[in-house]
This record gives C-alpha cells, structure tokens and sequence, in this order.
C-alpha cells in the first residue's frame, strides 16, 4: 500500500467519524452533509472564459483586511485541531467560497464581477425606504434572489449548492454585516466544523474557480495550463501544497508552480485541511 492511499484509508474514517464529534465552548456542532469529491470542469472552463483574461478567483487580496489580523496565527503545535476541527464563523465561510472573486469589502471587479454589498443591502427594508414605495415587498424579492444566486449561481458567479443551511445562515449573517444592514435577518453564529468539511468548502468554493477536478477526456491544453486538482497530493506533500498555494514564488523550492493567485487569506492549517480532503476524497 502506497503512503497516499494508506492516509487516504486512515483519513476517511478519522474526519468524517471522530472529528465530527468533537464540539468545544459555544460553538455549535453543525449538522454537516456527507463529504463527497470534487468533480467536473473549473468554473473558468464552464464560462468559456480564459484565466489570463479574467479577474476571477483573483480578486482575494484585495480590499479592506478587516478579517486578516489573526490569519498569520499559528496552528495550534500540538496538532489538537485535527482532532478538534475548526470553529468556523461567517467572515471565514465568506474566505472559503466568496472572497477569491468579490474581495475582502465585497466589492468585486466590475464589469466582470459585480459588488457582493450591493445586493445585500438591496435586501433591508430600512434601505428600501430611501429608494420609494413598497421598500418591504422590494427587500422580500432581494431576500430570495440573493439566496437563489448563493445556491444556483448567477451570470459570473458559481452556485454554492454544497453549504448546509447552518453555513448558509452564518455566511448571510456576515453578509448583512459587511453591507452594514441595519435590519439584519440572519444569525451569524459560531460553527464546529470537522476537517474534512473546512477542505471540501476551499476546495469547490475556492480552488475549482480555477483548477478543474480532473483532466478532462480529449480537452485541448490551454496557453494557461492550469493543473487540475487530482494528483496533486500524490506530487506534493501537505507543506509544499500551503507554501505555494499562499506564494507562488516558492514553487522553485517545490511549492506548486504557476501564475495563479496567491491565496494569502486562508491560513496554513485551511490550506492543509484541503489537502487532507483531496487526499481522503480524490477528485474526479
């Protein structure tokens, strides 16, 4: 047995079964859906669109770094956050899937990527109001259109179907924080998340706006020539994937090499829980 599938066979039943049992302080233990594998085309290939051309999946370090000041914090060295999980609130679900395209502020990159804040202050009544009548019927219609745009996806955006509610209640809460809602309608409270969840949500929030699961059958190389996510834990070890994930310049020392973002707002241990879930669930 090759050391790859012998972690993937330890990894399986260790973040799915005993991870998920732990809960700690007020964190709620989060009733998390199954995990399953990353598959199909990047959202890049799905739009037809071109990584040169694009300001998707690279907009992440920009914008206000209100979130970032215990980002270059450790993991604790005793490696109790394997076992433990994350307690994850929504600034850090809104990290995992939002932030690579709209920003720390939300903001985006118009034309391609439209301000995230826009359409949730759309949602208050109390904004409503300034704008004419019918502010409540007006903020009820933003309501379920920002939601239909989280689960399906909107012209540029990739639908995020794979959040449970608890984590979709959370993300809205943040949401309606960083549009400064002076109504807001959603909890953002603290998860208890199991490893491999914290993995799989980087994973199809983050990292499939670029890479594609697998190689595609009779797909023709692009002048970008972006790795797909499947072999990389079998040609990189969990420290090479985090040190050239976060900076691309290290990929002359074994880092994973390329132009792609550098993914500096996700912390070392995020990044590790993703290269745990790659290797425990393998991409097809």
């Amino acid at each position: 047995m090759t050391c790859v599938h012998g972690l993937r066979a330890f990894l399986r039943p260790s973040l799915i079964g005993l991870f998920a049992a732990a809960a700690f302080g007020s964190a709620a233990l989060a009733a998390t859906p199954e995990a399953t594998p990353a598959t199909g085309p990047s959202w890049l290939d799905k739009l037809g669109r071109n990584f040169d051309k694009s300001a998707l999946g690279r907009v992440g370090a920009l914008g206000p770094n209100e979130q970032d000041p215990e980002l270059a914090a450790p993991a604790p060295k005793d490696g109790s956050w394997l076992r433990k999980g994350f307690e994850v609130r929504g600034a850090d679900l809104f990290r995992f899937t939002c932030r690579s395209c709209h920003g720390a502020g939300g903001r985006g990159m118009a034309p391609e990527i439209l301000p995230l804040v826009n359409l949730v202050k759309a949602t208050s009544a109390e904004w409503q109001k300034d704008q004419g009548a019918g502010a409540a019927d007006r903020a009820k219609l933003a309501e379920k259109l920002l939601q239909h745009q989280i689960t399906a996806g909107g012209r540029s955006m990739p639908g995020f179907n794979f959040l449970a509610n608890e984590e979709s209640e959370a993300l809205l809460g943040y949401l309606e924080h960083l549009a400064s809602i002076e109504d807001p309608k959603h909890a953002d409270r603290t998860l208890q998340l199991p490893v491999d969840r914290v993995g799989e949500l980087i994973v199809k929030g983050t990292c499939q706006t670029c890479h594609e699961a697998s190689p595609a059958t009779g797909k023709r190389p692009t002048e970008s020539a972006i790795p797909p996510l499947s072999g990389m834990t079998a040609s990189h070890s969990a420290k090479q994937f985090v040190a050239g994930s976060r900076h691309r310049s290290q990929g002359a020392q074994g880092g994973l090499k390329g132009k792609g973002p550098e993914v500096t707002y996700l912390r070392d241990h995020e990044l590790e829980a993703a290269y745990f879930y790659l290797t425990a669930y393998p991409p097809r």
